[in-house]
């Protein structure tokens, strides 16, 4: 399977399921910053960290978003980005 390399950031409105999604993400992941982590994710393991963030989050105030080297991949679960323009410096 084929890897490709992502920064997933997210906002999370309430510190117990901040702290749950953190560990979850920590799992697949290194900190870059508080809320960012790099991660290198073949299919399975980006589905498997999404199944196990679906239920973590409350999707209309809380998000997680996956940004792929190539920005056409970009998925994002629960309140969208402001911008579907990514710059990484």
């Amino acid at each position: 399977m084929r890897t490709k390399t992502f920064l997933i950031c997210y906002d999370i409105h309430d510190k117990t399921r901040l702290r749950r999604v953190h560990k979850a993400v920590r799992d697949f992941g290194i900190s870059v910053q508080l809320s960012v982590f790099k991660a290198e994710l073949d299919q399975k393991k980006l589905d498997q960290l999404i199944a196990i963030l679906k239920p973590l989050i409350k999707p209309n105030v809380d998000n997680v978003n996956f940004y792929p080297l190539n920005p056409k991949d970009t998925i994002c679960l629960g309140v969208a980005p402001l911008s579907d323009t990514v710059l990484i410096l």
